[in-house]
């Protein structure tokens, strides 16, 4: 991974923007998951994030702050205009929104 950037709260929700992104699960226990859906950002509150599917029969989707350790953004090194927003989470957990983020709002590199 090229230049991974640890991320707070509001800097992710900014860096997310309106765009639609691929979700990839990978669990504690090795296990894989790739969403079909396309997910986006549609809120960030105190006790989480909330992901609405650009497929209508999908349904919320939603990651509790509680069970958030951190937030990192990096790019893959073949990568040009995709990027990630990884969920790390307490439980060993780790959700990959890959899509075009908005790395204006990113810290210094």
């Amino acid at each position: 991974m090229i230049g991974e950037i640890e991320l707070d709260c509001q800097t992710a929700a900014r860096a997310f923007g309106h765009a639609y992104f691929n979700l990839l699960r990978r669990g504690a226990d090795g296990s894989l998951t790739l969403s079909t859906d396309h997910w986006r950002l549609d809120e960030v509150t105190t006790e989480a994030f909330r992901f609405s599917a650009l497929e209508e029969d999908a349904p919320l989707l939603e990651v509790r702050r509680d069970d958030l350790e951190r937030l990192v953004w990096d790019r893959l090194p073949k990568q040009q205009v995709r990027s990630q927003i990884r969920f790390v989470l307490v439980n060993g957990d780790l959700w990959t929104f890959s899509g075009t983020v908005d790395e204006s709002v990113l810290p210094d590199r």
